[in-house]
Parts: structure tokens; sequence; C-alpha cells
């Protein structure tokens, strides 16, 4: 899983680049979710082959994937809440 940087600090975003910070940083980890799923899905396929030199890696690379995907479901559960209380305030 690589690392994600930050490359501006605060609220100050280039008039070039699209989109907001938020949405390069969702980008950026649904990215890494896909490419950890690809992989694990890979070696899924290497180890009913008997391709495997190393099972430990695979088996880190499908927790990755299945942590991975935890974390986006505990994330889209908490956005998905904090809009509906957005929503309810009375202006």
């Amino acid at each position: 899983m690589a690392a994600m940087e930050f490359s501006q600090s605060g609220a100050t975003q280039k008039a070039s680049s699209k989109g907001s910070p938020f949405q390069n940083v969702l980008d950026s980890a649904v990215t890494a979710l896909n490419d950890s799923q690809r992989a694990s899905s890979q070696d899924a396929y290497r180890l009913a082959y008997g391709d495997v030199d190393n099972l430990a890696e695979i088996m880190i690379n499908t927790l990755k994937a299945e942590t991975m995907i935890q974390t986006t479901v505990q994330i889209t559960t908490r956005v998905v809440a904090a809009y509906k209380e957005i929503m309810n305030i009375q202006v």
C-alpha cells in the first residue's frame, strides 16, 4: 500500500488542478483499493495453479485487501451519516 502524500497545506489549491483536495484523497484511496484487490486476485490465481513461492506474501496481500475494503465501508458509512446530519440542520 502506497503512502498518501499531501503536497498542499490547508485550503490553498492551485487553480490549474482539477477537483478539490478531498476529492484527490478519495480518488487515490479508491485507486489504492483497486490495486490491492487486483493484486489479491492475481495471488489467488497463482495459488490455485501452484505458482506460489511465498505463501506469507499472499496472505499479507489478501489481508491488506480485506482491511482496505472494511475501511472503505466504514468511511462511506460515516460520510453518509455526516451528510444526513448536515441536511437535518435547521437554518
